[in-house]
């Protein structure tokens, strides 16, 4: 009975875990301000952000985030440049032309 106690306690814990899904941020950036750019195409606004390890072949200068800075997590008084440890893959949808990111995760650091 003490053996069948001890296995269902072991079997509750060991259902009750989970893998974590936060993993290390994979690239470094630096957010330099809004896109002030006006221009008809979606290829204007957003955040442009600085990738610092980035990989891609003849990556641009800059990339752009659909997002402002409270939809990243992160506090709209906080000055340029931002920098910041991120995860992000490339936009393949109607901006894909334009050098936008969807990022997943992203951290200020100091």
């Amino acid at each position: 009975m003490k053996a069948l106690l001890i296995f269902l306690c072991f079997a509750l814990i060991f259902i009750g875990c989970k893998k974590s899904t936060v993993g290390p941020y994979k690239s470094q950036g630096t957010i330099t301000g809004y896109d002030l750019r006006e221009c008809p195409t979606p290829g204007c606004g957003g955040l442009e952000i600085i990738i610092k390890n980035d990989t891609a072949k003849n990556p641009p200068s800059f990339y752009l985030i659909n997002s402002t800075l409270p939809q990243l997590g992160i506090s709209a008084d906080t000055k340029f440049p931002i920098n910041v440890s991120l995860n992000y893959k490339p936009d393949t949808g109607i901006f894909a032309h334009y050098n936008y990111i969807l990022v997943s995760q992203i951290k200020v650091i100091n």
